[in-house]
Formats: structure tokens, C-alpha cells, sequence
């Protein structure tokens, strides 16, 4: 599968199967866009809250592009009852084009 491409600044979604045992956990998920090893989140979907089920659940994490172009990384952080548990780089980058349009010359 091929990297997306996204418009800066567009508001997207992304959803995830997740897999949290044993069921009952109070979890939070957060989905973040980076280019330097996730050091600095360029954007981010904020913590989404959900409740483990034992079984895999396809979590939305709505986010907003950043509004600089370039290849970002995509990683996804889960926490159970405020303890990170599990940290996942995704192997697909998104991609935010630059586009320059000059001033059209008229015949």
C-alpha cells in the first residue's frame, strides 16, 4: 500500500484495530504525526478514551494535517489507566505536498 497524501491543514480520520486484554481497562489512545522520531508531534489527534474489550477495536483518531508540507512519521501511543503500555510506529508515512503556483501569462 502506498503512503496517503493529504492537503495541509485538512481534518482527517484514521482508524485502528486495537487489541487491549485483559477487558475492562480504562485506556486512552493518541495518534501523532512527525518528522523527528517523535520528539516533536507536528499534529495529533488528542487522547481518545475507550474501554478495553479483550478483543480488537477499531478506534477513530480524528486529526487535523499539519499545515507545513513534508513526509511525516505516523505513531500511536496507548495508555492503561495513565501508564503508557504500548508504543507503535506505523510502517505507512503520510505525505503533505508542497505546491507553487506562478502568475499566468496571457496571450
Amino acid at each position: 500500500m502506498s503512503d496517503p497524501i493529504m492537503a495541509k491543514g485538512s481534518s482527517r480520520a484514521a482508524s485502528v484495530p486495537i487489541t487491549v486484554k485483559p477487558s475492562g481497562l480504562s485506556c486512552e489512545a493518541e495518534l501523532y504525526l512527525t518528522k523527528d522520531g517523535g520528539a516533536t508531534k507536528a499534529a495529533t489527534s488528542s487522547p481518545v478514551s475507550f474501554v478495553a474489550t479483550g478483543a480488537a477495536q477499531s478506534i477513530s483518531f480524528p486529526i487535523t494535517m499539519p499545515s507545513v508540507w513534508g513526509d511525516f512519521e505516523v505513531y500511536i501511543d496507548v495508555f492503561a489507566d495513565g501508564m503508557l503500555i504500548s508504543a507503535f510506529i506505523a510502517t505507512e508515512h503520510v505525505t503533505i505536498p508542497d505546491v507553487s503556483i506562478g502568475e499566468p501569462v496571457w496571450d
